[in-house]
């Protein structure tokens, strides 16, 4: 990403409400599938700056890793992570460590996803899980996607078969932002010609205390196993058999 954009994500995170609803599917989710408390050792792809460490705690110990030093100074100036690593999320430099690995919203900015997908499968402990949120929809690609260096989107089944033919098994995959996803079309279109620009969107107090509630009602419904049928967003869960 842009460095503008790493410093926008680290003052955004805590309020904006598409942070807050991702956090709150991204919970529910895992709660729903792998119980807490299990003290699994859980690598954090793509940490940028830090958030995600204060809920995946915990599940265990939690190393973060990121190829932006920036990103990381982030993490160390919050002091989180149990551990910090500099290293190319599409090449991780470890063999069958750990139980989980966590990427949101990492894969799509990887130019080879499949060797991406081939090096955390060789990282996971046999029947460790993959827990991956990426962008929904090839037709959606816009100037939010070249502010983010983003090299694709994706669609449930197009996620699904590059998954497996790695040799991941599909527990969970859903799209979510369900309740925004009509907005979202509209903006991306009407944006989709523009050159590349921030990310963020300006929004009331009110508006962000609704969006966040959506998510919240989101986030219960796909804790149920349930799925929705489309989304500006995909979340999947895959194991190591």
């Amino acid at each position: 990403m842009e460095l503008a954009e790493y410093a926008q994500m680290e003052q955004q995170e805590q309020n904006y409400w598409w942070h807050i609803g991702r956090r709150k599917v991204l919970q529910q989710v895992l709660w729903k599938r792998i119980p807490q408390g299990q003290n699994l050792d859980i690598l954090d792809v793509g940490c940028g700056t830090g958030i995600n460490y204060h809920w995946l705690k915990s599940w265990g110990r939690v190393v973060g890793l990121d190829p932006s030093p920036e990103a990381l100074s982030y993490c160390r100036t919050k002091q989180v992570y149990d551990d910090l690593i500099q290293a190319d999320g599409a090449d991780l430099p470890y063999h069958q460590q750990f139980d989980l690995i966590t990427a949101f919203d990492v894969l799509e900015h990887i130019p080879d996803d499949r060797l991406a997908l081939q090096s955390w499968f060789a990282t996971l402990k046999p029947n460790g899980s993959v827990y991956l949120t990426v962008p929904a929809y090839q037709w959606l690609f816009s100037a939010h996607d070249k502010a983010l260096h983003h090299q694709r989107r994706y669609s449930t089944r197009e996620l699904s078969q590059k998954l497996k033919q790695v040799g991941f098994k599909i527990k969970f995959i859903s799209p979510f932002f369900w309740f925004t996803f009509p907005l979202v079309v509209l903006v991306r279109l009407l944006t989709k010609a523009s050159p590349p620009k921030t990310s963020y969107v300006a929004t009331s107090s009110g508006l962000s205390q609704l969006l966040v509630k959506l998510s919240s009602l989101e986030a219960n419904f796909l804790s149920a196993k349930h799925q929705l049928p489309y989304g500006s967003s995909i979340v999947v869960l895959a194991t190591k058999p």
